[in-house]
């Protein structure tokens, strides 16, 4: 069911992390014009003042911290919209432990230590997917896997489309958004939260791929081929049949249109799509034999 325009006056940004690099944060952290800074001073027009829950920049933490969780997850906090940093473990037989879990410092846990068993990332994701008003996946990695998922990795995860299901739908009746990249801009982050804020309030429509990630802005294609490198005929490469992806960075840059790899001559490494490590990587590096 689709929250009431009016209860979006105040939303936290619940921000989780697995199995990553933090590449995201820092994206985000860098947006400016707007920024998360201006979202959470209420300084954009139209879009709610944002409360940022984060593992590693909010105020609480242990006790504190999982308290936010717990009422978030319990449905008597504010509206919020959940974002996935970072690919998810898949849950395997360890007998050694546990991994990913989060859970208060050793001091502040009541149960007894036999037969505590603290919830997993995965566990919380899903407990808070069931209340959240809006679920992104910002970066290749909770998108599709991306790096941690590519083959000959010895990690085993999923992204947050596979935990959830396609058939999720938030409580604002929508599924998840995907902003793919290695890590995408934070610009791009920054602007497609506020269009999901602005959809949820029934401003503007939310224009979506098929792979669900912002239509406006990964409609630029950019070829994942090293820049300013010739490929005779003789190598075999038929550069009409070059691949392309699809990638903001071409528009947006990385920050106030600056930036960038394919604007600074850098090396296109297809990292907003599916499987690029094993797809296109190779592709960035010039062949050997050329030189």
């Amino acid at each position: 069911m689709q929250s009431e325009p009016e209860s979006l006056d105040e939303v936290s940004l619940i921000w989780m992390t697995g199995i990553g690099c933090n590449g995201c944060t820092l994206a985000m952290l860098e947006a400016s014009d707007p920024g998360i800074d201006d979202l959470i001073f209420g300084n954009v027009p139209d879009a709610p003042r944002v409360t940022l829950i984060h593992p590693e920049l909010s105020m609480e933490s242990g006790a504190q911290y999982l308290g936010l969780l717990e009422r978030a997850a319990s449905g008597t906090s504010a509206p919020f919209v959940l974002v996935l940093e970072g690919a998810l473990p898949v849950d395997l037989p360890n007998p050694g432990g546990v991994s990913h879990v989060i859970t208060a410092a050793a001091g502040e846990v009541t149960e007894s230590p036999s037969t505590f068993s603290p919830p997993t990332l995965a566990l919380w994701i899903e407990r808070l997917a069931a209340r959240a008003e809006a679920v992104i996946a910002i970066g290749s990695c909770a998108s599709w896997g991306g790096i941690p998922a590519s083959s000959g990795s010895a990690l085993h995860v999923q992204s947050l489309s596979d935990l959830l299901g396609h058939h999720y739908v938030s409580r604002g009746g929508l599924p998840v958004v995907n902003i793919p990249g290695c890590a995408p801009p934070g610009q791009v982050f920054i602007e497609t939260l506020i269009y999901v804020f602005l959809h949820l309030k029934q401003f503007v429509p939310l224009d979506l791929d098929e792979e669900r990630r912002p239509r406006w802005l990964y409609r630029h294609n950019v070829y994942p081929l090293p820049p300013r490198v010739e490929y005779p005929p003789a190598v075999g490469f038929d550069l009409s049949q070059r691949p392309t992806v699809g990638c903001p960075v071409p528009v947006t840059g990385w920050v106030r249109n600056i930036g960038g790899c394919t604007k600074v001559g850098g090396s296109c490494i297809g990292c907003t799509e599916r499987d690029f490590v094993d797809r296109f990587l190779a592709l960035a590096r010039p062949d050997p034999a050329l030189n």
